[in-house]
């Protein structure tokens, strides 16, 4: 596989990456009850020491590969560098154990893509095609996610499962220096990776265009796919960003401000009922499944700003120790539902009493800088239509790009 070509069939070598993809998706649906089985018996933090111990297995064989090829300095460092970058994205999953075992699980596929992929390619290219292969498995393993009830979709598992395969081909390529690659990427190769770049892309940009609105118009219209509509996790969103530091702070909304102010006024007292009946009544997860982000992305807001604030005020009475961190996140989001919801707070039964306002004044913090956590995920730099455009002329350029290496080389004499 380093030095000569892999011994098994081509064929073989792409059933073992078929098997591997699909012991990665066959966890999703799995794995908060393994988690919990795990976590009872012998705690979570078992995957995060699985994944060490499986990182070190396979440090000890790559180090023992390599002392027999009588590397140089520069490959010592790199293989070593690369193992150190395991054990950092490992460890920085520390407090998600589980999520430990996704690292370790696509550095391995990371290799078995090489191995696949290295009947054919003998050029430098082999290295991305490995990385941005892993890369597509790790995107389409969020968006299973995203499906799957009690799982989420998250940006950056996306990086992290990217970032594993990445770091496999670095070791390969910088560390073991297979002598089997030793080429230059000709113009068919180059070719070939740019409609794969091409691809990758055009599979990421399916989630920054898989916006709430969007799918709230697509499953309404096809029942097979209505239980979307009462998803919690959401692949992008996109909105704005308000800052008054002497008042709410830092806010985030999927409206702007005109849009805040018109739907106070024509949904305030509609929503104040809301509010009344499901967070004092039937209950917050109640609320968050009759009006999701996709349902009624307003009453939604304003109603997890509602939770937040009085959730830190009960923190603050029933921990005097830590009653100035809850009084000033209440004080805040009190803020927030004052300027932006005011008639859904006034109308509501959730409207403080002078008594109370005083009661948080006092033990709030009024000059600490606070960033709600609420909308946190919104982009707001850029619209939906700008990413749009962004990926589109990405992919277009990428794909012209290999039609020209194709005309240069059209007897594709550059594998």
């Amino acid at each position: 596989m380093l030095d000569t070509p892999p011994k098994e069939s081509e064929a073989r070598s792409w059933t073992w990456v078929a098997v591997g993809v699909v012991v990665i998706y066959a966890t999703i649906p799995l794995a908060r009850t393994l988690r919990a089985a795990v976590d009872a018996g012998v705690g979570r933090e078992i995957f995060a020491h699985l994944a060490f111990a499986l990182l070190a297995g396979i440090a000890v064989a790559a180090i023992a590969i390599l002392r027999r090829r009588s590397p140089g300095a520069a490959a010592w460092t790199w293989l070593l560098a690369s193992l150190l970058a395991f054990a950092a994205l490992i460890y920085r999953l520390r407090d998600i154990p589980e999520e430990a075992i996704h690292v370790a699980e696509y550095g391995l596929l990371g290799l078995l893509f090489y191995r696949a992929l290295v009947h054919r390619v003998r050029d430098y290219s082999i290295y991305l095609l490995g990385a941005l292969g892993v890369g597509m498995v790790g995107i389409v393993d969020e968006y299973l996610q995203w499906i799957v009830p009690s799982r989420y979709f998250d940006i950056r598992d996306i990086v992290t499962n990217f970032s594993a395969g990445a770091l496999a081909q670095l070791a390969i390529a910088a560390g073991l220096r297979p002598r089997l690659v030793a080429a230059m990427p000709g113009r068919a190769s180059l070719a070939r990776l740019c409609r794969i770049a091409a691809a990758a892309l055009a599979l990421l940009a399916i989630g920054f265009v898989n916006t709430p609105a969007r799918v709230a118009w697509y499953a309404g219209k096809i029942d097979a796919l209505a239980f979307l509509l009462d998803g919690s996790s959401h692949m992008a969103e996109y909105g704005y960003r308000f800052e008054h530091p002497g008042d709410t702070g830092i806010f985030r909304s999927r409206f702007s401000a005109g849009e805040l102010a018109r739907l106070d006024a024509e949904r305030g007292r509609e929503v104040a009922a809301i509010l009344d009946r499901y967070l004092r009544g039937e209950g917050y997860r109640e609320f968050l499944a009759r009006h999701s982000v996709i349902r009624d992305p307003y009453a939604h807001e304003a109603g997890v700003h509602l939770f937040r604030r009085d959730y830190h005020l009960d923190r603050a009475r029933e921990r005097p120790a830590d009653a100035g961190e809850h009084y000033t996140i209440a004080w805040r989001e009190n803020a927030i539902l004052k300027r932006y919801y005011p008639t859904s707070l006034r109308l509501s039964a959730y409207r403080w009493s002078a008594a109370t306002e005083d009661e948080v004044r006092v033990g709030a913090d009024l000059e600490r800088v606070y960033d709600s956590p609420v909308g946190g995920a919104l982009i707001t730099r850029l619209s939906a239509a700008q990413v749009a455009v962004f990926f589109v002329t990405l992919i277009l350029l990428l794909l012209w790009l290999a039609r020209r290496l194709d005309k240069t080389d059209p007897m594709n004499l550059h594998p």
